[in-house]
């Protein structure tokens, strides 16, 4: 069932005066044809102290110094953050554990100041994995959700919500998700990949459930953990009606996904070519399987039988833990700092990987790892550099440094130092365009 949760709306119009061609993430993205008429787009900085978090302007990444002290727009906290492929608008989603999160977005306004749009939205069934497709933010959430079948018996389910960003509108889809491999498990969706309009994302096993019609052995409790760890799903729907997906399975990885906690996050991603790369962590403690890489070619719905990049061994037995996509056959990889992988590992590393030539190289120019607190959730992507938030930890009887943005060149694998932030953290960095 649908739900539209919006009393009233703050109709925004607007347009861009530069021309829009598809971006690395397969997106809307403003592109400037003269290069004599100013950019007037900025770089948003989502920082925060341990009272306050911030978002703040900047025209430059590679270079200079910023504060949160007096300066930028006070915000909230944020579980994540998302710039839309369009540059238009900034949202902020809020995991509340079990409770609603109230969320909002951003833009910037005719004078190209960093404003808050005039209405919040509330996820009330929370969320595990999010992602832009189309003019719409689609998040998913599965284990809190109960639904009935015709019968009145209990099953597990998922909560799709499906925010539009124009409109500012929310509707949420419930679907049950009983054997819905065929498996007699139940499941959850990692990841939102929006190709030609087709929205591709990753199915989890998660556990034979205690509700409805799957309940394993007879004699025996459930259990909340799968018996195939040695298989990666990706369903294709069509709309955010989620129905009649089709399902592909492939033998060669693990489930694609990585976890920290309660969020499962995207191990998928397209390149420029619509090319759809499906990664696997590998995190299962179960699995036969390494981390690694299969490939779903443009204009196909179904596995690459030929394709198959094994990134553990090339890292030398570490996993990867998150994938961007950045450009011609380049993507960034978090990945974890041990060969033994967690649910809340240890993920201070990064590395370059070229899917083309199979390579891996892990990247230089970083603090030293026992200086490196953290990565940023949300790096901003521009050609062929990627701009990496890193909070720096402090060593024993020392204080921290700065955190800054770190400009990685995919092509080189080298990171050079940018603009530092006079603050306790940088979650996320993005470029919005001004609504005019």
């Amino acid at each position: 069932m649908k739900k539209n949760v919006f009393l009233s709306l703050v109709a925004v119009s607007a347009f861009f005066a530069v021309s829009c061609d598809k971006n690395s993430n397969g997106g809307e993205e403003p592109i400037i044809e003269d290069p004599t008429v100013e950019d007037k787009g900025s770089y948003i900085i989502a920082a925060s102290s341990d009272e306050a978090a911030y978002l703040l302007q900047t025209d430059k990444l590679d270079e200079g110094e910023l504060t949160i002290v007096e300066a930028g727009a006070e915000t909230e906290s944020a579980t994540a953050w998302i710039f839309m492929p369009n540059q238009k608008y900034l949202y902020r989603l809020v995991y509340n554990q079990g409770n609603p999160g109230i969320g909002s977005s951003y833009i910037l306004d005719e004078q190209g100041k960093i404003k808050e749009r005039g209405v919040k939205f509330e996820i009330t069934n929370r969320f595990t994995t999010y992602g832009p497709y189309g003019s719409t933010i689609v998040t998913a959430a599965a284990g809190a959700t109960k639904m009935a079948d015709e019968a009145g018996n209990l099953q597990q389910g998922v909560t799709f919500t499906i925010l539009d960003t124009e409109a500012q509108t929310l509707n949420t889809k419930t679907i049950s998700t009983e054997n819905y491999l065929g498996t007699g498990e139940y499941v959850t969706f990692s990841g939102i990949v929006d190709v030609n309009g087709k929205l591709f994302t990753a199915v989890c096993p998660i556990g034979l459930s205690a509700y409805g019609v799957a309940q394993g052995v007879p004699g025996e409790p459930y259990t909340n953990a799968t018996v195939y760890p040695d298989s990666v799903w990706v369903a294709i729907f069509s709309s955010t009606n989620f129905e009649n997906p089709k399902i592909l399975r492939d033998d060669r990885l693990s489930y694609a996904s990585s976890r920290f906690r309660s969020q499962f996050y995207s191990n998928i991603a397209a390149d420029d070519r619509d090319n759809i790369y499906v990664f696997s962590s590998a995190y299962d403690s179960k699995t036969t399987k390494k981390s690694g890489v299969i490939r779903i070619n443009a204009g196909t719905e179904e596995f690459d039988k030929d394709y198959y990049f094994d990134i553990q061994t090339a890292a030398g037995g570490n996993h990867l833990f998150k994938v961007w996509y950045v450009s011609g056959d380049y993507f960034l990889l978090q990945m974890y700092t041990t060969e033994t992988v967690t649910a809340m590992g240890d993920t201070r590393k990064l590395a370059v990987i070229n899917v083309a030539s199979q390579t891996l190289t892990w990247v230089t120019g970083l603090p030293e790892l026992d200086l490196i607190g953290s990565f940023g959730s949300t790096p901003h992507i521009e050609g062929e550099t990627v701009y990496m938030p890193v909070v720096e930890a402090a060593p024993e009887g020392q204080t921290a440094g700065q955190p800054a943005i770190y400009a990685i060149d995919v092509k080189t694998a080298v990171a050079t130092k940018g603009v530092v932030v006079t603050c306790t953290s940088i979650g996320a960095v993005g470029k919005l365009y001004p609504l005019e």
